[in-house]
């Protein structure tokens, strides 16, 4: 009877994420098991997915009908140019510096040669180097340039990718592979910060791998005494963010590499997809004192996107090795196929030529004193919002971040921070909810028409119309984030899942 009430005492309190969480799943197994119970919980699920229905058309373009088929004839240049024309211009938000989907610089100068460049090599494709060899010459240089920034050697390699994901997945295939042919290890196990990009989760899925998810301590930051004690003869990779998308945080991740030091069969991987062009600069400027790159003997990959502080078109990444004894095993090579010897760096067959061109000649474009001065820039605006939500009365920034991105939660319990959201839309602004705990989320660019002192000045404001009149927010995304957000407090639930899966149906009908 004494292990019995031990064994159920663990499972409540300890796993699948402790006491608040399994209470809250307790109670919703609870509630569908009650009379009529379960007919009122599928009515809330019926009502959050016609509220996520009725959001995402929302802004539909309204001057274009819609086709299920192929039309009969085909439409002028002059006239299908005209309807992509007043589609861009109905993204409003966007233009006005107001959303923080992942927009990073408006630089109109370098938009225009962006889309030159684009237009000059919309035709080429990478796997094809002997046709397009201007594309292999790009892509090598652009891995050499971001290696030496990142304080590679002449033995670090690199291929680039599609985007941020493809390069963690590419990591997790190289790792889960080397174990298992260099170490023989056939289960094996990957360990992340709960703050770690859902795109490990995704590979953890996709390559079988078990993974464990290691909590954060009060600032955000991995806790590296529970990472040491997840650690064992078969985990073949660990993850640090530099920084964390949620938060904004760096990892310890020299603390975390000593731990790594006799784990010969275990890669550390750096998630830099943020702040690969963001750290390097911060440190040369002086505000940056921490390491996070191949400085650190143990790091074996890390993840860098374009894309977002490197101003690159959207959909490019990198991922960088130590050596090529590790990338070997991110390769693909088939030899009995009757269509010839196949091979492929990454998930891609055919990759984009216009991408790998863009990416090239942004960084010749900005060169190193360009994104010195444009990060140097966004740091002193990145460190006046943190002070600025810190001096509203009933907020607090989660962390201290480090850069990128800011996460901010209620003080207040009678004060709802999904409630400021919607506020926050009466304004025009575009913000990011996020959960565990319930937080706004932000990400600080390098955009002129990005006002800051506006956005505080209108957070303030928001703060201050949830006080006065919160009956006014009780519907909108505050009720749908708030529903997923105590389903989620239970841990993996499929009423959460069912919403996420309701949301992308709506954004593919």
């Amino acid at each position: 009877v004494a292990l019995g009430a031990l064994y159920l005492g663990k499972k409540l309190l300890l796993d699948n994420g402790g006491l608040k969480a399994n209470a809250t799943r307790l109670a919703l197994k609870a509630a569908r098991a009650l009379p009529g119970a379960s007919g009122i919980v599928e009515k809330q699920e019926r009502e959050a997915l016609e509220k996520i229905n009725e959001l995402v058309f929302e802004h539909e373009p309204s001057h274009m009908g819609s086709l299920t088929r192929l039309p009969e004839e085909g439409t002028s240049v002059e006239d299908l140019l005209q309807q992509l024309r007043i589609c861009r211009e109905e993204e409003l938000d966007y233009r006005e510096g107001k959303a923080f989907g992942g927009i990073y610089n408006n630089d109109e100068e370098l938009e225009d040669m962006l889309r030159s460049v684009a237009s000059l090599y919309l035709d080429s494709n990478a796997l094809y180097p002997a046709i397009f060899p201007g594309l292999r010459k790009f892509e090598a240089e652009v891995i050499r340039m971001t290696l030496s920034m990142l304080h590679g050697d002449e033995e670090s390699v690199g291929n680039m990718t599609s985007g941020g994901t493809e390069s963690i997945l590419m990591a997790m295939k190289t790792y889960r592979d080397r174990g298992r042919e260099e170490f023989g290890i056939t289960n094996p196990k990957i360990v992340i910060p709960a703050s770690a990009h859902a795109a490990f989760v995704k590979g953890a899925h996709y390559f079988g791998y078990e993974l464990v998810v290691v909590e954060e301590v009060k600032d955000y930051r991995v806790d590296v005494a529970a990472l040491a004690a997840a650690l064992d003869a078969n985990t073949v990779m660990v993850v640090a963010s530099a920084p964390s998308f949620p938060h904004g945080c760096i990892d310890p991740i020299e603390e975390i590499a000593e731990l790594l030091k006799d784990m010969p069969q275990t890669g550390l991987h750096v998630d830099c997809c943020l702040g690969g062009f963001v750290l390097p600069f911060l440190t040369e400027i002086g505000v940056l004192e921490k390491k996070f790159d191949f400085l650190v003997p143990q790091v074996t990959s890390i993840s860098v996107d374009f894309h977002k502080y490197g101003f690159s078109t959207k959909g490019t990444s990198a991922i960088l090795y130590r050596n090529k004894e590790i990338r070997k095993h991110q390769y693909f090579t088939y030899v009995d196929w009757c269509g010839g010897l196949y091979c492929s760096p990454s998930l891609q067959g055919s990759r984009a030529g216009a991408p790998i061109a863009c990416t090239y000649s942004i960084l010749v474009y900005m060169g190193a004193r360009g994104y010195r001065e444009g990060i140097r820039k966004m740091h002193n605006t990145f460190t006046t919002i943190v002070n600025g939500i810190n001096a509203i009365p009933g907020l607090r920034v989660l962390g201290p971040p480090d850069t990128c991105c800011i996460a901010y939660v209620s003080d207040d319990a009678s004060l709802d921070i999904f409630k400021v959201a919607d506020a926050l839309s009466k304004f025009r602004w575009s913000v990011n909810r996020i959960q565990r705990p319930k937080a706004l989320h932000m990400q600080v660019a390098s955009r002129a028409d990005f006002d800051h002192q506006q956005f505080l000045a209108d957070l303030a404001s928001a703060v201050q119309d949830v006080r006065d009149h919160p009956a006014e927010y009780e519907g909108g995304m505050a009720g749908i984030y708030g529903l997923a957000a105590t389903l989620a407090e239970g841990g993996p639930d499929q009423l959460v899942g069912g919403l996420l899966g309701g949301y992308m149906d709506a954004l593919m009908a």
